[in-house]
């Protein structure tokens, strides 16, 4: 076994998620939600299964953020606190969690970060994550199939990836969510700063909610963007609704570049997949 590394990378993070795909579906879990996270909570890479409810997604954010910043697993903050760890919620805005399925991951004696599963029972989601947690530990490439609107969330990211690689651009957040602005898909590459990962979900969000380029939306509500309604607003350029089927099917957002920059990233991805 080769040795274990001393952070996150996106290669890695996706290989852990691909570990608890591949194990949800051999046990016949429920699909669900799955977060991995850098040793400072920040998320490196996350994914939604097609049949995965959408408030899945936050939840096992949180709980990775939790595992990793806590540098602890669920299980063993509900012994240390007592039970009384959802107490502490109060200075985290509801973050921290100490549901199961929350497990830090560790390396040469140090939480380098952490995983959340999010969508079955406690027991399932436990299991899950400790699957997850395994992979980092091994050499062979793990390989996992998986549903339609996943795969496209995928092969839009990797697009991205590929294109910011080719023009030598610098290092992106990409981002995508459903119809509905649920969060489907989050890849933030190496190298991209943690404060990229809003924008990106944002822009995408605000493709998804009017089915229009992020930075059209002003010409659709004008002024009423000042008012602070909805804190996923954001109407600069580099959020793209994408249209499957003759119907949107939800949105891509990328931040890293300029604004103008994240949209050619975006649109070139987007011509891709078509």
């Amino acid at each position: 076994m080769k040795d274990v590394p001393n952070e996150i990378s996106l290669e890695i993070a996706r290989k852990i998620i691909n570990e608890m795909i591949k194990f949800a579906n051999d046990n016949k879990l429920l699909p669900g939600s799955y977060a991995v996270v850098d040793a400072g909570g920040h998320v490196v890479a996350f994914e939604r299964r097609d049949m995965g409810l959408p408030a899945t997604g936050d939840i096992a954010i949180d709980k990775a953020w939790t595992a990793a910043t806590m540098m602890s697993s669920g299980k063993m903050l509900e012994v240390i606190t007592m039970g009384q760890g959802w107490r502490l919620n109060v200075k985290h805005k509801g973050r921290l969690t100490i549901i199961p399925g929350t497990i830090p991951l560790i390396s040469h004696n140090k939480v380098i970060g952490g995983v959340g599963h999010s969508g079955g029972s406690a027991d399932d989601d436990e299991k899950i994550s400790q699957a997850g947690m395994s992979a980092m530990y091994r050499e062979d490439k793990i390989e996992v199939e998986v549903e339609e609107a996943l795969t496209i969330s995928r092969n839009i990211a990797l697009e991205s990836i590929k294109y910011v690689e080719n023009k030598k651009l610098k290092p992106v957040v990409v981002s995508t969510v459903d119809k509905y602005g649920w969060i489907n898909l989050i890849y933030r590459m190496d190298g991209a700063n943690y404060g990229l990962l809003e924008i990106a979900r944002d822009r995408a969000w605000t493709a998804a909610a009017f089915g229009i380029p992020s930075d059209k939306v002003l010409d659709i509500i004008g002024d009423d963007a000042k008012i602070n309604w909805n804190e996923r607003l954001n109407t600069s350029a580099g959020g793209i609704p994408y249209i499957l089927k003759n119907k949107i099917s939800g949105a891509i957002g990328i931040a890293g570049n300029t604004p103008s920059e994240d949209k050619k990233i975006a649109e070139a991805a987007l011509k891709k997949i078509k």
